[in-house]
């Protein structure tokens, strides 16, 4: 008499177990993965913030020279600050200048976005994304 009363228990345990499990293996699925990629309208805001304001001394896209000779590259700039914090040194640059370049103000959205820009030109970055073509 006792065994269909364990039994009952062993099923209904086995089937709370199966349901917790489901649920916690459910919510797995809607995790984004760690590399995710970059949030591309972000991008897209920091590629349009670079041609118009930083396109005057920079070469700010995938291919071509700078204007001046004196101005890096953003492609030199994303592979200078790849293991670095970008953002910081961006700051740095809205508040206070860079050599010969004058301070030029920026939120910190705008920064946000010009280095998430010029990290899409890193060639040692995996190609998360094609960088979009300048206009």
């Amino acid at each position: 008499r006792g065994r269909p009363k364990a039994r009952a228990r062993s099923r209904w345990l086995l089937a709370s177990l199966v349901a917790s499990a489901s649920a916690a293996l459910a919510g797995c699925a809607v995790l984004q993965p760690l590399n995710a990629g970059p949030d591309l309208p972000l991008v897209e805001t920091g590629r349009a913030l670079a041609l118009s304001e930083c396109s005057t001394c920079h070469a700010v896209g995938a291919g071509g020279g700078a204007p001046t000779t004196e101005a890096p590259s953003f492609i030199s700039i994303a592979e200078r600050y790849r293991n670095y914090r970008l953002d910081w040194e961006l700051e740095s640059i809205s508040q206070v200048g860079h050599y010969r370049m004058r301070p030029k103000m920026l939120t910190s959205a705008e920064i946000s976005a010009l280095a998430a820009y010029i990290r899409t030109l890193d060639s040692a970055r995996p190609a998360e994304v094609a960088t979009p073509p300048l206009r």
